[in-house]
């Protein structure tokens, strides 16, 4: 389908590693073609001169406010996606300059190794005081500074938008725009050696919902209660460590405007008996990143651990585990216990909220000083939520099981 600028986002540059982050703000369709080049551009045509491959989404697509990283190599010229899809290596040698660079995105028409621009989505450069040879050229892109151009001046080796702490959860996707394209938000680095302090990949946390819908039957000491009804005190069933007081209630109402915007906060059903005889006992309604607990031979066989939280997108399956498309509002609900851990929600083991460094910068900033009142503690790190209840899955190895 045709991008418009915006639709991909630069979140990431790391000319010592020759490395590339950008964030989708739309879901990207399996199949579609994107071209990628640090090639310059005289307001008409490329110059032709330097490195441009074409790149594939892979099967399943990759969802809005997916961090994907393109790690190019010159021996022999190459990149590679950590998201997946094919790459045809079309010229050049697969390095990004240190000084006077720019990085582009976007779709075009291919005759043999000849591409013609069409629709010009983003460009990330780290000089913004030269020459075309220097820094980008927008005429006729259609890309300005406000639209699609990230331009950070001084010839930098190394630069990443830094304050995804900051972002609202879950975020919107003009909020995270005008985040990104805030140069104040950028970390960057210039000298000698490797200045990308995270080694070759990027740390770019982009919020997600993790939590359940509301209507989830939890166990409680007083048998199963629709989560809205619960309060702080009231006692849960672990697995791990018995009836557990609740210390924080979150939640969160998104409307169905929101979810046509993002479809990709939108709940994931996992229908009745998904995992076996009344597992769950009724369909269960979790945000996308919610993780499930999954304990099966192939868990030891794939991930040399016996029990495993995976986040429920990453288990879809388009029958008994699928996305939903909501057509009202839907709220979200967290719980917060001294520790992370496997409660029981619609008969069906599943994660409680997990206070880590990742989770608290993913809240509010309201909702995080509210946390901090009650777990002081957590400003420093010094608390019970250094470990999750189990080993925990990406999305992408969920997919395997």
């Amino acid at each position: 389908m045709p991008l418009l600028p915006w639709d991909i986002i630069f979140v990431g540059w790391d000319s010592d590693n020759d490395d590339i982050a950008f964030v989708p703000t739309v879901d990207l369709v399996a199949g579609d073609i994107i071209y990628f080049t640090d090639d310059e551009w005289n307001g008409s045509s490329f110059f032709g001169s330097e490195q441009l491959f074409e790149w594939t989404v892979p099967a399943g697509g990759v969802e809005a406010g997916t961090v994907v990283t393109i790690d190019m190599d010159n021996g022999p010229a190459s990149a590679s996606f950590d998201v997946g899809g094919s790459v045809d290596y079309i010229r050049g040698g697969g390095l990004l300059a240190r000084g006077n660079e720019m990085f582009w995105a976007f779709q075009g028409t291919r005759v043999g190794d000849t591409v013609t621009p069409t629709d010009f989505i983003a460009v990330i450069a780290n000089e913004a005081d030269g020459n075309d040879s220097q820094t980008p050229n927008l005429s006729g892109t259609g890309l300005t500074t406000s639209n699609g151009a990230i331009i950070i001046d001084g010839d930098e080796d190394y630069m990443e938008f830094t304050a995804d702490g900051s972002l609202s959860n879950p975020v919107e996707r003009d909020d995270l725009i005008a985040a990104i394209s805030d140069l104040s938000n950028w970390t960057t680095a210039d000298g000698g050696g490797n200045n990308n302090p995270n080694g070759t990949g990027f740390d770019v946390v982009i919020p997600e919902v993790v939590c359940f819908v509301s209507g989830t039957l939890i166990e409680t000491a007083f048998g199963s209660r629709p989560i809205e009804t619960l309060k702080i005190g009231d006692r849960v069933r672990t697995t791990d460590n018995g009836l557990q007081r609740i210390r924080w209630i979150g939640h969160r109402t998104i409307s169905e405007e929101e979810f046509l915007m993002r479809p990709g906060i939108a709940p994931i059903r996992i229908r009745k008996d998904a995992f076996g005889p009344g597992v769950p006992s009724a369909d269960l309604l979790v945000s996308p990143q919610h993780r499930i607990h999954i304990q099966s031979p192939e868990t030891q066989l794939l991930f040399g651990h016996a029990e495993l939280l995976a986040p429920a997108v990453g288990l879809v399956n388009g029958c008994t585990i699928r996305r939903t498309t909501p057509t009202s509002a839907v709220t979200y609900y967290h719980l917060m216990f001294d520790r992370h851990e496997v409660i029981w929600s619609n008969g069906m083991q599943s994660e409680s909220f997990f206070a880590g460094d990742q989770a608290m910068s993913s809240l509010g900033h309201r909702t995080r000083e509210e946390v901090f009142g009650l777990f002081p503690e957590l400003r420093s790190g010094t608390n019970g939520f250094d470990l999750t209840a189990r080993p925990t899955l990406t999305r992408r190895e969920a997919r395997v099981l």
